[in-house]
């Protein structure tokens, strides 16, 4: 490790402290698409003081001039170009840098203090004793972190992968770093199992392990060797061999990457019965646990999950349209209405559809807080189950996140905040008694790029608008920032002079073919049918089945009518 003490600081050590700096992480190629937010360079004060970073220089194709910032004695300070990537993406600070930008191939990362004289550097690489791809890091999730603070950080062998598991899903790849802490790597090779290899015996001499797991062998007496090459044993799946037998504290370490029985012996003393087995088991697949929703979406005191980074796997139906053009981004509410939002950089073999019924499994975390199981496998259960709505929704916060809600009567508060671009936007709406209500509308969805709706364009509050209740909110306590995130176009709808039908009821199937079915505990009397135009198409005596097998394929408005009360439900043919 090149770190440098300037002369100046010897003539001045009654006055001032000497500024020692360790490029301790770099987080270099992190599993993204495109612009590459969330590269950053992790370094460590190991002085008993402060330093003032404002004036260092960091540099690797390029050289940059630290603005601000400092480090407390004995912490880390992480450097990005992107910030305020950092803070939204991994929840942490970052002090700011214009133009590194880490090659993913490897290269020279240097820190200089503002006289220019050169502190410490790191030639990392993405191979040779360099951790890859394969050890996890390259793309592959994890960040390289130096192992022991104290060690030379110009040899790869002293870097290792990150181990610590941030609970956030990038393009569907956990993100593990340890971003302004200690690091989490070592460097030290720990065996799975000890053989030891002394008078002519092996023990134990027969040994049952799984796949990937390590086997280290310890000579503590007398001449010996291992050979489990193919040559001696052409029935091993594949050959472990030590070399010529020798005495000494020697050791030797073999991973067994493929399963079987292997035999092996000692050439010196196999006549003597110095002989063993490994046998490796298959893997072993973890016991993940199944936990109802209302178990892993409780909150803390700064609006984040009680369970973060918890494995798990939950059931539930899926609500929302699918907000990820390439992935999954959708609610599920389970039979107690429990809610959970799920996220996936990719479609994990699932074809989306509102309605089913589905088993996933991922880690608890959230997204500026919104909560949500950043899933890694989905499982179909059934299809077209009926969706749980909450209406009379006036106030949204954290007991409307990811459930399908219904508002209050309300109308636009500027019309003009309306964009029929195709972009993805935010509308504002207010209720009777003075509040708002943010829509965001994703351009995901059908909604974007369509014309205003006909409904609510006046200044009585004649709108009802049906979706999901999300929350964007980058910074703790993440308890502002809540949305609702419409679905369809006739998610907007108005019915001026009917007052709201209170009850709880149930609609199924959705999406129907020919008869819908509805249920509720309270008296319905009528019913209308009405297309994303406002035009009614059925009406008639309520009988608990209605044939709808002369509409066309669509989305429609059902008004469930009790004298002078109604209650609105979206359904799709």
């Amino acid at each position: 490790m090149k770190r440098i003490l300037p002369f100046l600081a010897f003539l001045l050590i009654s006055t001032m402290t000497s500024a020692q700096l360790v490029i301790s992480e770099i987080s270099y190629n992190p599993p993204e698409s495109g612009a590459d937010s969330l590269e950053y360079i992790e370094l460590y004060n190991e002085t008993g003081a402060t330093i003032d970073l404002a004036g260092y220089i960091i540099e690797d194709n390029a050289s940059d001039t630290i603005i601000s910032g400092s480090i407390d004695a004995g912490s880390y300070a992480i450097l990005a170009i992107n910030p305020t990537a950092i803070m939204t993406v991994l929840g942490v600070e970052a002090i700011e840098i214009e133009r590194i930008a880490t090659n993913n191939g490897g290269e020279r990362i240097a820190i200089s203090s503002p006289t220019g004289q050169l502190i410490d550097e790191v030639t990392y690489e993405d191979g040779g004793d360099w951790p890859d791809f394969d050890a996890g890091t390259d793309g592959a999730g994890a960040t390289i972190e130096l192992c022991d603070i104290t060690s030379d950080n110009s040899i790869g062998g002293n870097w290792g992968v990150s181990t610590n598991d941030l609970g956030v899903m990038v393009n569907g790849v956990a993100f593990l770093g340890t971003p302004n802490e200690a690091n989490s790597s070592s460097c030290v090779f720990v065996p799975d199992h000890i053989v030891e290899v002394s008078s002519n015996k092996f023990t134990p001499a027969d040994l049952v392990i799984n796949v990937g797991e390590s086997v280290r062998w310890m000579n503590v007496q007398g001449f010996h060797n291992v050979n489990g090459s193919l040559e001696t044993y052409p029935n091993n799946p594949e050959g472990f061999f030590n070399g010529m037998a020798s005495s000494g504290d020697w050791i030797f370490d073999y991973t067994f990457t493929i399963e079987g029985v292997y035999d092996y012996q000692c050439d010196p003393h196999v006549g003597l019965g110095m002989v063993g087995t490994v046998t490796v088991m298959g893997p072993v697949e973890p016991t993940i646990p199944v936990y109802d929703i209302g178990l892993v979406n409780t909150i803390d005191a700064d609006g984040l999950p009680d369970s973060t980074g918890v494995q798990c796997t939950v059931e539930g139906v899926v609500h929302g349209a699918n907000l990820s053009g390439s992935g999954l981004q959708f609610a599920l509410i389970d039979e107690s209405g429990d809610a959970l939002g799920l996220f996936s950089g990719g479609d994990l073999g699932y074809a989306y559809a509102e309605g089913d019924l589905i088993r996933a499994t991922g880690f608890i975390g959230h997204f500026n807080g919104l909560l949500q199981l950043s899933a890694n496998a989905v499982e179909l259960v059934s299809s077209d189950n009926p969706l749980q709505f909450t209406g009379g929704v006036s106030v949204l916060d954290e007991s409307t996140e990811s459930k399908l809600i219904e508002t209050v009567p309300v109308r636009f508060v500027d019309i003009s905040q309306w964009d029929a671009s195709g972009g993805s936007f935010n509308v504002d709406f207010e209720t009777e008694d003075g509040g708002t209500i943010t829509a965001r509308i994703d351009n995901d969805t059908e909604i974007a790029g369509t014309e205003i709706p006909i409904y609510g364009q006046t200044e009585a509050y004649d709108l009802v608008i049906i979706g999901i209740g999300g929350q964007f909110d980058n910074s703790a306590p993440h308890n502002e920032g809540y949305q609702m995130f419409p679905r369809y176009i006739n998610d907007f709808f108005t019915f001026l002079s009917t007052e709201e039908l209170e009850g709880s009821f149930q609609v199924y199937p959705n999406p129907v073919s020919d008869r819908l079915n509805v249920t509720s505990d309270v008296t319905i009397q009528s019913f209308d049918v009405y297309n994303q135009l406002g035009q009614k198409m059925i009406s008639g005596s309520f009988n608990r089945s209605i044939d709808v097998s002369t509409l066309a394929s669509g989305r429609y408005i059902l008004v469930l009518k009790n004298n002078e009360k109604a209650k609105t439900i979206s359904f799709v043919k």
